[in-house]
């Protein structure tokens, strides 16, 4: 049956009316894209309201609507599906058909119809906005500019907001995370200015000990909400007057200064400045205790020493895991004294931790401690802890603060072990007997229980309601069986009928893949099975969780982890949990075994940012889980990996090395 587009009337309304012919009823038709970021989204959908007298059909287009639910800052390609059963009949064109881009007043977007392989499709395509930095003055009170649009704008009002986003780390220019806005009112003659105090810059910026701040404009009509952003550019006259560096006091403890970035735009350098405030004076270590006396520069009430455990986040890292002890305050000193049988003790520690050590106290930041070169450390020796589980030795970092080393004394011992993985091939295909992976990993392991594809808030939801998946023949019916499981939530059951002696889990459905909610109670993962089939749009859901905002999707899936590990460990013993910290590869060896780098190294590396996140959280919940670490070997991908090489899939070393691992893990 077909539907073809005879006509196209734009009215004064801001409507189209498309007239067409039918060979047949039609009960509905639908305005429909499929947004393609970081994965492939279920159809955004738009009813098109109609009349039809026999043969004849006319929807009416509303262009307000369209905008409301076109993507913000991309083209977004509308189709037209009429009655909606898959596959689609689309409304057609069987010959030319005149139509005019066209532009609304007081808007930043144009549309104009295509006719693609003689498929109906409007295209809405936001202008190209460009901005530049026409002055800038930065002083320790006020950050001042005047901005220009460099684009054609149609007639306003316009408003506009300065917006700071934090970059995850330097080399991530293309993503963000914390994000500040400060409104400037209305653009007048495609200028506008600011004029910012320096101390309402957001503290939560200061996550790392340097961050980078990238300066943007959004642009929106005055009674829109969202708007079109671009970054500040400078030009080669003004780039000179541009770098300017000022301190903030308290909260901050801080450094701002502004720079022009490579490619030509504003960006700032947030740095903490909290080094050697306080520092060293005398350590005592004898067989039972340490004792050190600090130098401080400036007050402290209610303080306390802190050693932290640095867990690594991409190339930076941060901290979860901390012991702190009390800080006593003499005549003219102040000192602590930690006692070696209960330093780092109970499940905080890992092997080859690093822990840092910092000065807390009310209303300031943590302070590290500076080690003097009056203070010589290199006759400290490693002391048992952890009732001679680890070894610690207190030396300097690469800042010369106080720290931590500490090492395992493992003993190993040999049996069958079974194991329950819930994850993705990072974890699952060490236990695979083809020639790439482990032929022999059945004279160590039996794998007891597999939920495979899996996100943690998924399994912590309601079950979902049965959804006839034999119709999808783009499923295989293994695949089917890994969709049914996660929909089923019978995770806790099933792990703890396999009686399992260890339980292994990799974080990549959380780090890489969204959650579709259904309803307010059931959530399934977005798994790459449901996003190569027909379901991916067939599925009613009410919202989705996504990775486009990480820092979103972290605050929401930390609640669902502390539910998971709580309940995890009703039924599972702790110290029997086995973190693989996984990670994605950005480069393979291709069929003529050359290395090549993917070309979305960014993303991939951006993902793997993520991932160290979320691994420090759950192990921050978890202490007493082992741990799988190969973030300091360069494994790569390989072209000739049995199910297709990707950044998800290693070369065959990996594997093998990680079935020693976990070997020297179960069995010592």
């Amino acid at each position: 049956m077909k539907f073809y587009i005879k006509e196209i009337e734009l009215i004064e309304s801001k409507t189209w009316k498309i007239h067409g012919f039918s060979e047949g009823k039609i009960s509905s038709i639908q305005a429909y894209y499929n947004e393609i970021r970081e994965y492939k989204h279920p159809e955004q959908k738009l009813n098109i309201p109609f009349t039809q007298e026999k043969n004849s059909f006319t929807a009416v287009i509303s262009i307000d609507e369209l905008a409301e639910y076109s993507l913000p800052n991309n083209e977004t390609a509308w189709k037209f599906k009429v009655n909606g059963d898959y596959p689609y009949n689309h409304l057609m064109s069987d010959g030319p058909i005149i139509n005019q881009p066209f532009q609304p007043s007081n808007s930043l977007y144009q549309y104009h119809f295509d006719f693609p392989e003689g498929v109906l499709t409007l295209i809405s395509r936001p202008v190209e906005l460009l901005a530049s930095l026409e002055s800038f003055s930065l002083s320790e009170k006020l950050m001042t500019g005047t901005i220009k649009i460099n684009s054609s704008l149609p007639d306003g009002p316009f408003k506009a907001k300065l917006l700071l986003k934090r970059r995850p780390t330097p080399s991530f220019y293309l993503f963000h995370e914390q994000e500040q806005s400060f409104d400037l009112g209305l653009v007048t003659d495609k200028v506008v200015s600011f004029s910012i105090p320096v101390k309402d810059l957001a503290t939560n910026f200061l996550v790392d000990n340097t961050n980078i701040l990238d300066a943007m404009i959004e642009i929106s009509p005055k009674e829109v909400e969202q708007g079109l952003t671009t970054f500040l550019s400078i030009d080669a006259e003004r780039k000179p007057s541009i770098p300017k560096e000022v301190e903030l006091a308290s909260p901050h403890f801080a450094t701002l200064r502004s720079y022009v970035t490579g490619s030509s735009r504003l960006s700032f350098y947030f740095k903490k400045n909290i080094q050697g405030l306080v520092s060293v004076s005398q350590l005592k270590e004898s067989g039972s205790d340490i004792t050190l006396q600090f130098k401080l520069e400036g007050n402290f009430h209610e303080g306390q020493v802190v050693a932290k455990r640095l867990d690594k986040k991409a190339d930076v890292f941060e901290y979860h895991m901390e012991q702190a002890w009390p800080l006593k305050k003499g005549i003219g000193k102040h000192s602590v004294r930690i006692s070696k049988s209960e330093f780092l003790a109970g499940p905080n520690n890992k092997a080859y931790a690093t822990w840092d050590f910092f000065l807390r106290s009310k209303d300031m930041p943590d302070l590290p401690i500076l080690v003097p070169n009056t203070i010589d450390l290199s006759n400290t020796k490693f002391f048992n802890i952890a009732n001679k589980k680890f070894l610690a030795q207190l030396t300097k970092n690469d800042f010369n603060n106080l720290s931590c080393l500490t090492a395992p004394a493992p003993k190993i011992k040999e049996d069958i072990t079974k194991i329950a993985v819930m994850g993705t091939c990072f974890s699952r295909n060490a236990f695979n007997s083809s020639p790439f992976f482990n032929p022999d990993y059945k004279a160590f392991f039996e794998c007891s229980f597999t939920q495979f594809h899996s996100s943690i808030i998924s399994v912590m939801t309601e079950p979902a309601e049965s959804f006839n998946l034999d119709k999808y023949n783009d499923m295989k019916p293994a695949e089917k069986t890994i969709v049914e499981e996660d929909w089923k939530k019978d995770f806790f059951v099933n792990l703890k009928e396999s009686n399992s002696d260890y339980f292994l889990i990799d974080l990549y459905p959380d780090v890489i893949r969204p959650v579709i909610w259904l309803n307010n109670k059931t959530a399934i993962t977005l798994s790459y099975i449901i996003e190569d089939s027909q379901l991916l749009n067939d599925l009613p859901y009410e919202r989705i969780l996504d990775h486009i905002d990480n820092e979103a999707f972290f605050n929401e899936w930390k609640g669902y982890a502390d539910q998971f590990i709580a309940k995890l460990t009703e039924t599972f013993p702790a110290d029997r949990v086995i973190l693989n910290l996984g990670g994605f590869t950005t480069s393979y060896y291709d069929e003529n075994g050359k290395v090549v780098v993917y070309k979305n190294k960014m993303a991939i590396e951006k993902n793997n940012y993520f991932w160290d996140r979320i691994n420090n959280y759950f192990l921050s919940k978890l202490p007493e889980a082992k741990v799988i670490d190969f973030s300091k070997k360069s494994y790569i991908g390989d072209f000739n990996y049995p199910f297709g090489h990707s950044f998800s899939h290693f070369e065959s070393a990996y594997y093998k090395d990680f079935l020693k691992e976990l070997i020297y893990i179960t069995k010592s």
